[in-house]
């Protein structure tokens, strides 16, 4: 109908046609999907040709996609919400429902979780002289890296950053 193709052409018989068509559709999706989740679009390969490479890639846009969620993306749905007037700033009140003070731990038990368990990490790698040694190191450091991630689980609800904007219907 739109005069691609010619009378008695058949789509399936365009390999060119589909391979720039699908590249197209999946670098769209990429566009999209960035806007929207800050990341490309999973399975984009699956849409050209699916690889190995394109299944970790997948894997690993899942994780930036669910850390993004958890823990960054409060900030950014509080000035969606304000750019399409979902919430209205009251003149009247005088602090900003955006501005939290965050406690010490917000950044504290991460870094030692992570320390912690690199550090766990390392001494199996390195192992010392003895394995009753090396055995002492891994328990420390893995109680230290387990221990900070039940507090991390436990205290779960105040470190997701959530959109801190009342929406307007429930201002009504």
């Amino acid at each position: 109908r739109l005069g691609v193709l010619h009378v008695g052409q058949r789509i399936e018989e365009q390999a060119d046609f589909e391979k720039i068509y699908k590249n197209a559709w999946a670098d769209n999706a990429n566009a999209c999907a960035k806007q929207y989740a800050g990341t490309g679009a999973l399975k984009t390969d699956y849409t050209r040709q699916r690889t190995q490479w394109g299944l970790i890639m997948d894997g690993w846009n899942s994780l930036i996609r669910y850390y993004k969620n958890n823990f960054s993306d409060g900030f950014r749905q509080d000035a969606i919400d304000l750019f399409l007037g979902n919430y209205s700033v009251d003149e009247v009140e005088p602090a900003s429902p955006l501005h939290v003070k965050k406690d010490w731990k917000f950044l504290a038990l991460p870094i030692i979780m992570v320390v912690a368990f690199s550090m766990c990490i390392i001494c199996l790698l390195m192992a010392g002289d003895t394995w009753t040694e090396t055995l002492a190191y891994v328990l420390f450091w893995g109680t230290a890296s387990f221990g900070t991630f039940a507090i991390i689980l436990y205290n779960g609800k105040d470190f997701v950053d959530a959109p801190k904007l009342v929406q307007k219907e429930k201002m009504d």
